[in-house]
């Protein structure tokens, strides 16, 4: 049986006890809230599908629901965002009952703005999806990061975390002197630049954003924006470690994580807005919006952030941007990154080529 959680429906839910006291979180209370609080989300909309076996759940995904522009006409759709099925169900067709369930719910209205190489081949199998949009950009390494990145590699070697700690420590008093000094040159070339941290879009924003962004599958209004900054997917929790978040498959909490929008002036004139997540060593550029001529200013203010924050990687999908930092040499190493996304043929457009999408599009701004 597959259960529809709608957004009227989520008062209710975050008040049952029943349900979170399971072995697993299906959603996070924050997470399940967020989608209540989404301005584009009616009551009637969907924010979760709920998979059971014998009265137990053994499977869910979650939706965002978001405004495009195909065609010149805005239409709902919903990103899906998380997909999980217990192993115990491998081979019953749980999995692709429940894709199967959220494509009828929303008559087809879908998409998928990241994904991982085995859920990749099920879209493709279904036969909803074309090809939207693949992304290009970097990946950039300021400080070693042994720590994260052995792990990843080989699990079994997370035992030995603390010796690669050690090893970063000791890697990294050399470069934080040399990032020290990139910082002050970086600073020289912001002599004339100032900042504003926001957590609401003015009126001078909101054109900004207008005017350089007529080209955008999903333009971001000012209710938006400020449901991002005010209703977090994941929570910062500076004692991770006894955090509850093993019960959840997809992010839920970080030591660190914050949402950064920042208005950017040169010579008391807007010219730009940054919206910067970081999230413990990563510093992810989501959204950036500025007069062409700019970029300059943009790239160095997304290193000094870097710097500042003493972040281990930076993760950008901007082409003007990422040249300037490229150019830079600020940087230990640099990887190629591309993110692929889906969208339903249900939208009857083939070619999406004209269309830009940003980094934070769809879910990757929340995660």
């Amino acid at each position: 049986m597959i259960k529809k959680i709608l957004k009227k429906d989520v008062p209710e839910f975050i008040q049952n006890p029943i349900f979170w006291n399971h072995s697993f979180l299906s959603v996070t209370k924050h997470r399940l809230y967020a989608h209540y609080m989404n301005p584009n989300c009616d009551d009637d909309d969907i924010v979760l599908l709920l998979a059971y076996l014998n009265d137990e759940i053994v499977g869910y995904m979650g939706v965002f629901i978001d405004i495009i522009e195909v065609n010149g006409k805005s239409q709902k759709i919903g990103w899906l965002s998380t997909w999980w099925v217990h192993p115990k169900t491998k081979g019953t067709g749980i999995g692709r009952k429940i894709l199967n369930t959220m494509y009828e719910s929303l008559d087809g209205r879908i998409g998928v703005s990241q994904f991982t190489p085995s859920a990749k081949r099920v879209y493709v199998k279904s036969g909803y999806f074309n090809e939207l949009k693949t992304n290009k950009g970097f990946k950039f390494a300021f400080r070693s990061n042994l720590n994260i990145v052995i792990p990843l590699i080989n699990p079994k070697l997370t035992k030995f975390l603390p010796l690669f700690s050690l090893t970063d420590i000791l890697i990294n008093l050399p470069i934080n002197l040399k990032n020290q000094m990139h910082k002050f040159t970086t600073m020289q070339r912001l002599k004339n630049i100032k900042i504003e941290y926001v957590n609401i879009i003015d009126n001078e924003t909101e054109k900004l954003i207008r005017d350089h962004s007529s080209n955008h599958l999903s333009q971001k209004s000012p209710q938006f924006f400020q449901w991002l900054k005010a209703h977090h997917w994941v929570q910062e929790a500076p004692l991770i470690k006894y955090d509850i978040h093993e019960k959840y498959e997809f992010s839920m909490s970080a030591e660190k994580f914050n949402i950064y929008f920042t208005k950017v002036f040169n010579n008391n004139k807007l010219v730009g807005f940054l919206v910067l997540q970081r999230k413990n060593h990563l510093l992810k550029v989501l959204f950036a919006y500025y007069i062409d001529g700019n970029q300059n200013i943009m790239a160095n203010l997304i290193l000094l952030h870097a710097f500042k924050l003493k972040i281990k990687e930076l993760v950008c999908y901007d082409e003007k941007i990422n040249n300037i930092i490229v150019s830079s040499k600020t940087y230990l190493y640099k990887r190629k990154k591309l993110k692929e996304s889906i969208i339903s043929k249900v939208f009857e457009e083939k070619n999406y080529s004209n269309y830009n999408l940003n980094f934070g599009d769809g879910d990757c701004c929340f995660a």
